[in-house]
């Protein structure tokens, strides 16, 4: 009987064994398997944040160009009434439109909004990829509430002046758009006129600071496709 017990006992704990090395086994399998899958999610949103990244680069480029013009333009303002000769006054019919213009982004990323709102960014093992990723998404925040600061300035001082001493059809960048005619702007108000060089060194302010954000945003856009690229890469290797 004692035999019989004994061999019954160990034949229970090499029951007991295996099929706690079976349940481990399958933990192993189901981890690896969890861990393949999330290593597939994280691989897909790289890939769609690359293309989303890098499909923007030609709206940017358009839009970046279009900052740099501001700031010439209302450079070029200042320097024809620091000239101080009433003969060059005429000058500001080509430039002052960009005095009553504010270029606003409409850029969206909703991939990578998509990708840190569901929390992926925990599963991010790449700390540089993490990293990026945050700067990001912090410069298109500030890059866009930029924004209200240049409509607020619009609406509480540049379009106000408009109002009262410039026809805007006159000098209007795009002047396709608006109707054509009306009472004469008088360019000879401006040549003593310290409101209105106020209002040119403070818009040429706001289009310079505009200017570097936009360059600091797209420079940190093309640290992270890069990133983004070469984890690709090495995944498909």
């Amino acid at each position: 009987m004692e035999n019989k017990t004994s061999k019954y006992f160990k034949y229970a704990i090499g029951e007991i064994i295996l099929v706690m090395i079976g349940i481990l086994l399958a933990l192993q399998v189901n981890n690896w398997n969890e861990e393949r899958i999330e290593k597939q999610k994280l691989s897909n949103y790289y890939e769609r944040m690359y293309e989303e990244l890098d499909s923007s680069r030609d709206n940017l480029a358009d839009f970046g160009s279009q900052i740099d013009e501001l700031v010439d333009l209302n450079r070029r303002s200042l320097e024809i009434i620091n000239l101080k000769n009433r003969d060059s006054l005429h000058l500001l019919k080509g430039t002052l439109g960009a005095l009553g213009t504010a270029y606003t982004n409409n850029f969206n990323f909703p991939i990578v909004e998509e990708f840190i709102n569901e929390g992926n960014l925990s599963q991010v093992k790449n700390t540089k990829i993490k990293n990026e990723i945050q700067a990001f998404s912090i410069q298109l925040t500030h890059f866009s509430n930029f924004d209200k600061a240049l409509l607020e300035q619009y609406i509480t001082s540049i379009e106000p002046y408009f109002n009262k001493h410039i026809n805007y059809a006159e000098v209007a960048l795009y002047n396709f758009r608006v109707h054509i005619g009306g009472p004469e702007t008088d360019f000879q108000q401006f040549y003593n006129d310290l409101e209105l060089w106020n209002i040119l060194t403070f818009k040429l302010e706001s289009c310079i600071s505009h200017q570097n954000r936009f360059k600091a945003f797209t420079a940190m856009l093309d640290r992270l496709t890069k990133s983004l690229a070469n984890e690709l890469e090495l995944t498909i290797k």
